[in-house]
Order: C-alpha cells, then sequence, then structure tokens
C-alpha cells in the first residue's frame, strides 16, 4: 500500500500499489508484507488524527496525552519508565506529556520512595473523570470505525495484529 489522500478511492490505492512495483522493479521485494505493514501504519497514522479531531479534541488531549491518562486509569500509579513502555512511547516523549497533564491537573509526578532518581506517576480524580468521560466516547468512535468488517473479521484482525506486534517484541535486541 503506497501513500494516497485518505479521500482516494480503492482505486487510487491499487494504482499506488502498481507505482510503488514500478518504481522498485525487480528487486526481490515482499509486496504482499509491504502492503501489511504499510497498511498497519496508514491505518494507525489515519485514525490517531481522526480521534484527536473528532474525539479527543473536545477535551482538549492529544493522542499520547489520552494513552498516558488511559494506562494510568487500567493500571494504576506506576513509575515512568512501566507508563511510558506501556502507552508505546519513549521516556522523553512521556516527560512532555506528564508536564502538559500535571498543569492540567490530570496527573502529577511524586519521587520514588527509596530511590529519587525514579518517578512515579499519578492519575489525580480529575485525570480519572476525564478519562472515564472520555474513554466510552473514543470506544463508540472506535466501533463505528470498524463498523464495516463483520465481527469474525474484527477478532481475526485483532489477533492478527497481535501476533505481528509479538513479533516485533521478539525482535528487539
Amino acid at each position: 500500500m503506497a501513500w494516497a489522500d485518505a479521500e482516494d478511492s480503492s482505486a487510487d490505492f491499487i494504482q499506488a500499489e502498481k507505482d510503488v512495483q514500478a518504481r522498485v522493479g525487480d528487486e526481490p521485494i515482499d509486496f504482499v508484507a509491504y502492503g501489511v505493514i504499510s497498511n498497519v501504519y496508514r491505518v494507525a497514522s489515519t485514525m490517531r488524527n481522526h480521534m484527536e479531531r473528532e474525539v479527543l479534541s473536545g477535551y482538549d488531549l492529544s493522542f499520547t496525552a489520552f494513552v498516558v491518562l488511559f494506562t494510568l486509569w487500567v493500571w494504576g500509579d506506576s513509575e515512568s519508565h512501566k507508563v511510558a513502555s506501556r502507552a508505546g512511547i519513549t521516556k522523553g516523549t512521556l516527560t512532555g506529556v506528564v508536564k502538559t497533564l500535571e498543569k492540567r491537573e490530570l496527573c502529577l509526578r511524586v519521587p520514588h520512595g527509596s530511590d529519587k532518581r525514579r518517578v512515579i506517576i499519578e492519575i489525580t480524580p480529575l485525570g480519572e473523570s476525564t478519562i472515564k468521560k472520555v474513554f466510552p466516547l473514543y470506544n463508540h468512535e472506535e466501533t463505528r470505525l470498524v463498523e464495516r468488517l463483520t465481527e469474525e473479521e474484527r477478532l481475526l484482525m485483532g489477533h492478527s495484529l497481535r501476533t505481528v506486534l509479538r513479533t516485533a517484541f521478539d525482535l528487539k535486541p
């Protein structure tokens, strides 16, 4: 799958794939793998932007801020490295997001009791009430985005994507 405008038709996507194949030529490229991974990236990017625009902007939350709040809500207060890992972001990105969330009194940083270098990130009552309002709206939009898939297709896609994720984690150095 090559890059095309979000409004493009299926024919445009097929043409984009042909354009990529023409550019690559006779190189031994696995176009099926290319299609899967580039579509995963494109879907993730498109859905992230859609969720920020349609759901999260009403609460002045970025996608990453939402994920951090959601992570704290589900798994509770945690050391910063765990929050970053669970949210799928770097510790540097987490620092900036937490600063913003702290200013809005949605979470706070608390020094670790025994090690001054470590920090615990805590969700505040306001953060918890915010995520409790936002998550049902977010999930409603998730449901709308997959409504053209059958239940079986949704289950298969979820399973397949988890398999790709596990493979990526297994390949980490």
